[in-house]
């Protein structure tokens, strides 16, 4: 494993833990986006799970490249979420470079494997 990609997957884990427990904290701005999204409070719970035990399971070798590509996907939807609920271009830079952050990852992976 390269240092890149230890670097990408380190960065990748702190980042989705972080927003993870942010969303399971119920953290005010993130309750106020689900609100503008429409979508319930369920919903930001589970989404908060996937993103920890995206953060968590990075780290099996195996199972690399899939959870990178669910959290590229995941990504993809709060992009489409943001968009739709007519969000600054601001507020949709974070799932942006998540997004890039999962693809390049992901391609480090599959191309050194």
């Amino acid at each position: 494993m390269s240092l890149l990609l230890i670097v990408l997957k380190v960065v990748a884990s702190l980042a989705f833990l972080a927003a993870g427990s942010a969303k399971l904290a119920k953290a005010k701005t993130l309750v106020e986006q689900f609100h503008d999204f429409r979508l319930p409070m369920e919903i930001m719970y589970f989404i908060g799970i996937l993103e920890i035990l995206g953060a968590v399971t990075l780290w099996f070798d195996f199972l690399t490249i899939w959870v990178l590509s669910a959290l590229a996907c995941l990504m993809l939807g709060a992009l489409k979420s943001h968009f739709f609920a007519k969000h600054p271009i601001s507020r949709l830079i974070p799932a942006a470079a998540l997004f890039g952050l999962c693809v390049w990852a992901a391609l480090l992976e599959n191309w050194l494997s």
